[in-house]
């Protein structure tokens, strides 16, 4: 299994790069981005960080691929004058969405692999179903959302596990401008067999653009965890501000 997760977090790296030239099929847009960003935390520290985030969107009339892969590291000297890393976080995401008939309804797979030095978790890799719905889906505003099955498997701090969760997701964008855009992504997931062992992601933010490629971005990100590792000082609430630059690569 730890094979498997580097291959598909290697997958989630090189999607956002693939189709720099659109396909046979009519209609299709490519999109990726990467943005770059220095953070102020509260909660499990009080210390500045850096921060990348890299996507890449496939968008058609019949199926929608959405990729992401979030990054943060963060060093603090210690008591005796060494720099220590105290912070260290990778999440890579991939969505793909077909769409029926109508195009409103679609249904999918999602799959995630994550790792956290904080919380001792050495991989979690998620995947699984998914069914939703476009309750807006146009040039100035998007809004779903969607609900699915994972099966998770994890290597932690207390050895390694395997279980199902729930997952649910709402997706928000809007053009608040021809230059500005807020977006607000929620997620949440439960143990099927625990449904108080849970976790959530929230991410909010507004982007403006400077020029047709750089962006300037301020976000919060707040990541839930109600199983932090036991004995230590985590926090199940970890609060992220960031602000940056996003520059468009497609």
């Amino acid at each position: 299994m730890k094979y498997n997760a580097k291959a598909l977090l290697c997958s989630l790296i090189a999607l956002p790069m693939m189709g720099s030239a659109q396909g046979e099929v009519t209609n299709v847009v490519w999109k990726s981005s990467l943005s770059l960003g220095a953070t102020v935390k509260q909660g499990n520290t009080e210390k500045s960080l850096y921060t990348m985030n890299l996507k890449g969107d496939r968008t058609a009339p019949k199926s929608d691929w959405i990729n992401s892969l979030y990054g943060e590291y963060g060093e603090t000297e210690n008591a005796a004058g060494e720099d220590e890393q105290t912070e260290g976080q990778l999440r890579g995401q991939s969505d793909y969405r077909y769409k029926f008939d109508d195009g409103e309804w679609f249904g999918g797979a999602f799959g995630e692999v994550y790792h956290d030095v904080l919380k001792e978790i050495d991989y979690r890799v998620k995947l699984g179903p998914t069914i939703g719905y476009y309750f807006i889906n146009d040039e100035k505003a998007k809004l779903d959302v969607s609900v699915g099955i994972n099966y998770v498997h994890e290597k932690s701090g207390a050895g390694e596990n395997d279980f199902a969760e729930y997952r649910a997701a709402l997706n928000y964008l809007r053009a608040l401008s021809e230059t500005a855009s807020y977006y607000l992504n929620i997620e949440y997931t439960a143990n099927v067999e625990d449904v108080d062992d849970g976790g959530g992601l929230l991410v909010t933010g507004v982007k403006s653009k400077v020029n047709s490629r750089l962006s300037l971005f301020v976000e919060l990100r707040d990541d839930y965890d109600n199983m932090t590792p036991e004995g230590s000082d985590v926090e199940n609430n970890d609060i992220t501000f960031l602000a940056g630059l996003t520059y468009d690569l497609l």
